[in-house]
């Protein structure tokens, strides 16, 4: 009689689970008693176990996954087992190591490339005449990793739809029609796959891009342009990986697609320019700010993205000590006087501003902000975005705000003695 393979063997995978102990006995109780659901239906029984979202540990809300279960067997099997992280793969591995349909059906996707030999991360690494069929395909000695499914199923789609976008970019690009906004909160829907066509490649490469860096909880996404390519970084916990290397023409065409989309002048490269514009991708919306600088090689875009989990906090939740939150919250609540926040780039200058206006908002109190540019759209506040253009600086607007009858006034950066000076004889 053939032995059961093990993801499809309850027995063998409740019996995993019961010796690593690290279900409760009621819970292994239950699945022993509906272990007849996957073997009658032939289920997956990994899947079907993190499908469940059977809860384990000690905490309340945790609950166990399919990682967990399958680095189970594969230390039970002797195979050696990967997490797979998007920032520490090389997308020119992923995408030219095997075809995008044969990662599909085989459940597998290369990771990396050691000497004569390429090793591939595959969920299932019993299926029939695997090795022979991966060698063959990429002309390679191979070498296995076990992943789980979800894992490399983020990577296929993920990393073949931007090379793909990016590859029909360079071959058909055309120009990106330029976007009228007019509304100064204007959502930017970032779409999923589409249909492939020469106009869509440039926005499917700003969208995946978009989506990537939200989906990884960036701060920033750097676009820079050297001699012969350009290089796309996120920031990540205060640390740039590189994500990407894109041809320049194809930066230049993402850089005019975000540039429309944040009002700046497209046509405009030699000085600097700021925009904005909010962004959304199924339930996450995101505030971005776009910096525009000429170097060197060609135009440089760093985006900054700003989500309402990230600006709007609790004070408790800004990391400040118990002494120095009592401290603060003590000066909140005074009626008169200035507090000043200080610090370099992305120490939490933002967040701790609006995590503070977010603390002192009341339906009795006028809140009023004066921002260059405005970093999230709020509702509750009543916000004045710089424009030099038409007059509109920190100093002119502090000169006529109190006539506004505000409670508390916000300005995003004191630049010069003027802005100084009026906001110091505002908070008298």
């Amino acid at each position: 009689m053939a032995e059961t393979h093990p993801y499809f063997d309850p027995d063998y995978i409740l019996g995993l689970l019961e010796r690593a102990g690290i279900l409760p006995e009621d819970e292994l109780e239950r699945l022993k008693a509906l272990k007849g659901i996957p073997r009658a239906q032939g289920l997956d029984v990994i899947q079907w176990l993190s499908g469940l979202r059977l809860r384990h540990g000690k905490r309340q809300d945790s609950t166990l996954e399919e990682p967990e279960i399958l680095r189970l067997v594969a230390q039970d099997r002797g195979w050696n087992f990967s997490r797979l992280d998007p920032l520490k793969l090389d997308m020119e591995v992923v995408t030219k190591g095997l075809p995008a349909h044969f990662c599909r059906r085989r459940l597998c996707v290369p990771v990396e490339k050691r000497g004569s030999k390429l090793v591939v991360a595959v969920y299932d690494p019993l299926q029939k005449d695997l090795s022979f069929d991966i060698s063959r395909a990429c002309m390679m000695d191979v070498d296995f990793v076990v992943a789980p499914k979800r894992d490399i199923t983020r990577i296929i789609d993920e990393f073949f739809e931007f090379r793909t976008s990016i590859k029909r970019a360079e071959d058909l690009l055309r120009p990106t029609p330029s976007t009228d906004i007019s509304n100064f909160e204007q959502l930017v829907k970032i779409t999923g796959p589409q249909a492939a066509s020469k106009e869509q490649h440039i926005n499917a490469a700003v969208d995946y891009l978009l989506k990537y860096a939200l989906d990884e909880r960036a701060s920033d996404i750097h676009m820079e342009p050297k001699r012969d390519h350009a290089r796309v970084r996120l920031r990540i916990d205060g640390v740039l990986h590189t994500i990407h290397k894109v041809p320049k023409v194809v930066h230049e065409a993402m850089a005019t697609r975000i540039k429309a989309l944040s009002r700046l002048d497209v046509a405009e490269k030699r000085r600097p320019q700021d925009g904005r514009m909010k962004i959304g991708w199924g339930d996450k919306e995101a505030e971005v700010r776009i910096s525009s600088v000429p170097v060197a090689f060609g135009e440089k875009l760093v985006l900054r993205i700003q989500t309402p989990e990230i600006l709007m906090k609790d004070l408790d939740e800004l990391g400040m000590s118990a002494k120095d939150l009592a401290s603060y919250k003590a000066f909140l609540e005074r009626r008169h006087g200035i507090v000043l926040i200080t610090g370099p780039t992305g120490s939490g200058k933002s967040t701790t501003l609006y995590s503070t206006l977010r603390y002192l908002n009341d339906p009795g109190i006028n809140i009023i902000t004066v921002e260059d540019p405005i970093e999230m759209i709020c509702e509750d506040f009543n916000q004045i975005a710089v424009q030099p253009a038409v007059g509109i600086t920190f100093s002119s607007i502090l000169r006529n705000i109190l006539r506004q009858d505000p409670d508390v006034v916000m300005i995003g950066e004191i630049r010069d003695s003027e802005t100084a000076r009026y906001a110091v004889q505002a908070a008298l």
